[in-house]
């Protein structure tokens, strides 16, 4: 059995959100040979021995990566609105990081895995940079898409979840074009997502949206789903959720925030059990958005019943 290798980006202050989502992929996955990999320049031992002593009950390899940040000292951040570590772009900087993996699944912080990888894993991905889902939520900017060469018609993906090809990348220098864009002068829209979608904008393979379900979410795609499989899974039984809205965090004192209670159920059996849930700040507004979302949703699926 091949081993399958998972990375992932976290600092102290999001090591809660790494564990728990590294401890719903290793419960689903108990069947698959995993090699964990964790990048990081700011984690206390105390976060490390909990990822060891969570990766040990289920016999899987779990390995730290201190990344070569200097490589990142001109990158641009999005300052208006909130200013990133470096770590929004350590993925970009796998294929250096990881010199010795071929490909591996990269995930944010803020998911839950529920099914088994392997399918994702074993893709044919040999002519592509990245395997990944379309972002169907973005809003769609003429401007933003100018900047990374694209008509707006163009599919772009989501860097939440993917499969990288990293013999691909160190083939074709990807990592030093993937750092040209991400330090070029620009309006920062979205950081290492948008150097990506640059850089392979017609070398990436489209997986099904099942593989990264948002838990709150407006389709602004069309033809969204290939078939009405694709859309039932999407809805009735995805694979991976995702918690990418600022105030639908499953961590918050919310009860209506689509998929809390999974993320709960792994947060409890997790080595950060613990952790007191916060306060959301938008508690109303959140609630309401939830319940709006819910309808949208169904007049979506009775609109498109017949796919």
């Amino acid at each position: 059995m091949h081993i399958i290798h998972i990375a992932c980006s976290t600092d102290d202050n999001y090591a809660v959100l790494c564990g728990v989502m590294l401890y719903s992929l290793m419960e689903n996955n108990k069947q698959n040979r995993l090699h964990l990999h964790i990048l990081s320049n700011e984690l206390s031992e105390e976060n490390k021995n909990k990822f060891r002593r969570q990766s040990d009950r289920y016999g899987v390899c779990c390995s730290f990566h201190t990344v070569n940040e200097t490589l990142l000292e001109d990158c641009k951040y999005r300052t208006k609105v909130h200013r990133l570590s470096k770590a929004a772009y350590y993925r970009i900087l796998l294929a250096s990081t990881l010199a010795d993996v071929s490909k591996v699944i990269y995930l944010d912080c803020d998911m839950i895995v529920l099914k088994d990888l392997s399918a994702i894993y074993n893709l044919d991905i040999a002519e592509y940079g990245v395997s990944a889902v379309i972002d169907y939520d973005m809003t769609k900017d003429a401007d933003h898409f100018s900047q990374l060469n694209m008509s707006v018609e163009e599919p772009y993906f989501n860097s939440g979840f993917m499969l990288i090809n990293l013999d691909y990348w160190r083939a074709n220098d990807s990592e030093k074009e993937l750092l040209k864009f991400a330090t070029m002068p620009r309006h920062v829209y979205f950081h290492d997502q948008d150097a990506l979608n640059y850089v392979f904008k017609h070398k990436w393979l489209r997986i099904e949206p099942k593989w990264n379900r948002y838990n709150i979410f407006n389709i602004n795609v069309a033809n969204l789903f290939a078939n009405k499989k694709e859309m039932q899974d999407f809805f009735s039984d995805p694979c991976v959720i995702h918690f990418p809205g600022r105030y639908f965090k499953p961590w918050f004192r919310t009860w209506l925030i689509p998929y809390r209670k999974e993320w709960l159920k792994y947060l409890k059996s997790s080595e950060w059990k613990d952790m007191s849930l916060r306060r959301n700040e938008k508690s109303i507004y959140a609630t309401v958005k939830c319940l709006y979302t819910s309808i949208k949703h169904i007049v979506y699926k009775f609109k498109n019943r017949n796919i």
